[in-house]
């Protein structure tokens, strides 16, 4: 069962172009490609970290802490920023 929190991530990962899923550790996951980002959550329930990936040749991982639902990238602005 996911949270009211994890569901708004779902929705605005959705809106912005990716494939979304719940992990097996509650962390919120979204791909594109070879592009992936994850939403992780405390014991709070609440989201403490984002992941940004690129897998496969020259990729690149950021890392950061939850900034809200506003700062999370859209599939191209992922690739666009691990591509610099």
């Amino acid at each position: 069962m996911t949270t009211p929190m994890q569901e708004d991530i779902k929705r605005k990962l959705a809106d912005l172009g990716w494939e979304v899923r719940v992990a097996d550790t509650g962390a919120v996951v979204g791909g594109s490609g070879k592009c992936r980002v994850m939403v992780s959550f405390g014991e709070s329930g609440e989201p403490t970290s984002v992941i940004i990936a690129h897998i496969g040749r020259g990729g690149g991982i950021l890392s950061g802490k939850w900034r809200g639902l506003r700062k999370l990238p859209s599939p191209e602005r992922a690739v666009r920023t691990l591509s610099r």
